[in-house]
C-alpha cells in the first residue's frame, strides 16, 4: 500500500500517465451518498467527471460485475471509496492493487480486486489499477459530509489534476 503521509507527497508512480491504445484513464466512485461520508466516492468522482477532462468517470452505489466491460477497456483504472478513518487526521490512502489481491481481500462480491479478477475471468486485459481510499469519519443517515472528509475529497480530487 502506498499511503501518502501528507498531501503534499508525490504519488509519481500513482499519478505517471499510462500511453495505450486503449481508454488511458477510467475513475469509478462508488459508496453510499446517503450515509453521510460513505458518499465521499461518489462525491469525488461526481467532481471529476464535471470537468472538462478527457477522464472517463463512472459514478455508482456499488460495484457490479457489469463493470467488467468498462474496465477491460482501460489501460489504467482508480477506484475511488471512502474508508472508516479511526482518528482525526487521517490521510488518503493511495493502493496499487491488482486481480491476484482477489483471494485475499475480505468483504462483499463487488470489491475492486475481484471485478478486476472477473476481467481476467472473462479473457478481458486487466488494466493497472489502484484504489484512492478517502476517510469518513460520519456515517449517520443523510447526505452530509464532515468537514473533514470534504478536505480529503478536495485532496483526492486534486490527484486527477485541474
Amino acid at each position: 500500500m502506498i499511503t501518502c503521509p501528507d498531501f503534499t507527497a508525490r504519488c509519481d508512480e500513482f499519478r505517471r500517465p499510462v500511453m495505450s491504445p486503449r481508454l488511458a484513464l477510467l475513475i469509478i466512485g462508488y459508496g453510499n451518498a446517503l450515509r453521510g461520508d460513505d458518499g465521499a466516492g461518489i462525491r469525488a468522482a461526481t467532481m471529476i467527471a464535471a470537468r472538462d477532462s478527457p477522464i472517463r468517470v463512472i459514478v455508482t452505489h456499488q460495484l457490479t460485475p457489469e463493470l467488467a466491460e468498462d474496465i477491460a477497456r482501460a489501460a489504467q483504472v482508480v477506484f475511488v471509496d471512502a474508508y472508516a478513518a479511526k482518528e482525526p487526521g487521517a490521510k488518503l490512502r493511495i493502493e496499487r492493487i491488482g486481480a491476484d489481491d482477489a483471494h485475499s481481500v475480505p468483504g462483499h462480491h463487488g470489491d475492486p480486486a475481484r471485478l478486476l479478477a472477473l476481467v481476467g475471468r472473462l479473457g478481458g486485459s486487466v488494466p493497472d489499477a489502484w484504489v484512492v481510499g478517502i476517510p469518513a469519519f460520519r456515517f449517520a443517515t443523510g447526505e452530509t459530509i464532515s468537514p473533514e472528509t470534504a478536505q480529503r475529497i478536495d485532496e483526492a480530487v486534486a490527484l486527477f489534476g485541474e
